[in-house]
């Protein structure tokens, strides 16, 4: 299956029947059908059809009701002279004035049924299965989109994740000077212990040490690369992924007071906001 858009329409007919269907942003699959009263006995297996197609997203279906000519409409005149003597027996114990009419009566619907009319069942599910297609085609057509657009910005990372890694070093190898110059001018004219100040260097650079947060990053990134081009439903893993890949790069901008370090991971995290959003629509 390739990855899909939740996003798509689509529709069809066959015989008399037509049948639409639409789909949109969901976390699990929500079906809502909106059918003629003579399909009601087939809701569980058109459920059940849709459910073999589409995995995620708000599903909504709705099939017209046909012209039929061939309805009919039963009066149900037991049940009515029941309702009859009953009006009957009410008024006269209440002294009540008032004729029983026909238009009592009419106002009580179990009095009447609709006959249940001949359907072209198989054309019906002809009819669902090409917009069961339609509506296919254009959530991968827009998933095509969507995966394009990610793969791009996941480039746009990898070459910020580059800019971080190069000025690493450049962050890393200034720490021991930094504090070297610190330490100069609150210690003033004493004397400073070399092997102390490297001590305490390397206890600074292992704090803002980034070599682990970089290297996650770039696992994370293939991960979500090779995740991407598989045929399975995408977006709850990508979206797992995206989770890691923003912890990372919040710890590397916690640690490495670095202003170009800074201004990556800051367009780090807005190319990973914008991923978030798309992979929201992703099936």
């Amino acid at each position: 299956m390739k990855p899909q858009s939740m996003t798509g329409y689509g529709k069809g007919s066959a015989g008399n029947f037509k049948v639409e269907i639409r789909s949109s942003n969901h976390k699990n699959l929500d079906i809502h059908i909106n059918i003629p009263y003579y399909l009601y006995s087939y809701e569980t297996e058109i459920k059940r059809i849709i459910k073999n197609t589409i995995e995620r997203g708000r599903v909504e279906l709705f099939v017209p009701k046909q012209e039929m000519d061939n309805i009919k409409l039963k009066v149900n005149k037991s049940l009515a002279r029941e309702y009859y003597n009953a009006f009957v027996s009410l008024r006269d114990e209440l002294s009540l004035s008032d004729n029983i009419g026909i238009d009592i009566l009419a106002s009580q619907r179990d009095l009447f049924v609709l006959d249940e009319p001949d359907i072209a069942v198989t054309d019906f599910y002809k009819a669902l299965e090409v917009s069961l297609e339609e509506l296919t085609k254009t959530r991968i057509e827009e998933g095509k989109h969507l995966i394009n657009d990610i793969s791009e910005r996941i480039e746009i990372i990898r070459k910020y994740i580059s800019g971080i890694e190069q000025k690493r070093d450049e962050f890393t190898a200034s720490s021991r000077e930094r504090l070297y110059e610190r330490l100069k001018e609150f210690l003033g004219d004493v004397q400073i212990d070399e092997t102390r100040l490297i001590q305490e260097a390397a206890i600074l650079i292992e704090r803002t040490d980034i070599t682990e947060e970089i290297v996650r990053l770039k696992s994370h990134l293939k991960h979500f690369s090779d995740v991407i081009k598989s045929k399975d439903s995408v977006g709850k893993k990508l979206d797992f992924i995206i989770q890691e890949l923003r912890r990372e790069i919040n710890t590397i901008g916690s640690k490495a007071q670095h202003f170009e370090i800074a201004s990556n991971v800051v367009e780090v995290k807005h190319e990973l906001e914008k991923i978030r959003e798309q992979i929201q629509n992703l099936q």
